[in-house]
């Protein structure tokens, strides 16, 4: 199973067309948040429905910069996945997901508290059915992993205490700590979107094609 990941597109809506013509075909797409800057609503539309022209099955979670009021539109006008809000199995893989980030400092949107990741994590846990893979889809990293930043690790103590439980973590939020890394799990951040970065990763091998739309 393939499947092509992006995160933080930040509203680069036009990034997009070079991202799918680079892509191969996939049997989902995933989105690990932040696919607007506060909105709106109609620039997280017009991804996902750019995005189903490669494939119908889209899976995502918010990020910290996702509004409610996104969150809102692409339940109402799209049928992409919310993992946040229902875990999905395709193929005897179960997807699950966390949305939004543990605090930045910097007052986004849509930042939780460690405890409410801890007890989102305790609830995905505690229901997992047995299934071939188990990938969990975050915005945030787990601390001390794809979380570098200037500042400092930026990830969320919750995820940490968590990485043995899955299979595999798709993240996004810190823009460049792009790569593949294990860690308990394995964790890939498949690049910053808004820059024209992307990634297939096969499932089952966790091979890695990394997209470079912009040279």
């Amino acid at each position: 199973m393939k499947v092509l990941a992006l995160s933080d597109l930040h509203g680069k809506f036009f990034r997009l067309d070079a991202i799918v013509k680079k892509s191969d075909p996939v049997d989902a797409i995933i989105i690990c948040g932040d696919i607007t800057h506060g909105g709106p609503e109609v620039s997280a539309v017009r991804t996902i429905s750019e995005l189903k022209q490669l494939c119908p099955t889209v899976l995502y979670v918010p990020g910290n910069w996702d509004t409610q009021e996104v969150v809102e539109g692409i339940g109402r006008y799209t049928n992409a996945v919310n993992l946040d809000l229902s875990p999905r199995i395709i193929k005897n893989t179960l997807f699950m997901g966390i949305g939004y980030s543990n605090p930045t400092g910097n007052n986004t949107p849509s930042e939780i508290s460690e405890e409410e990741i801890a007890n989102k994590l305790e609830a995905l846990i505690r229901e997992m059915p047995a299934v071939d893979r188990k990938v969990l889809v975050t915005h945030a990293p787990p601390l001390d992993t794809l979380d570098m930043t200037p500042k400092g690790a930026m990830g969320s103590k919750a995820l940490r205490a968590a990485l043995d439980k899955f299979d595999l973590i798709i993240c996004g939020h810190i823009h460049k700590a792009r790569g593949k890394v294990k860690d308990g799990a394995w964790l890939i951040n498949p690049g910053y979107a808004a820059e024209g970065q992307a990634a297939i990763i096969d499932l089952e091998t966790l091979d890695v094609v990394w997209i470079d739309s912009v040279i």
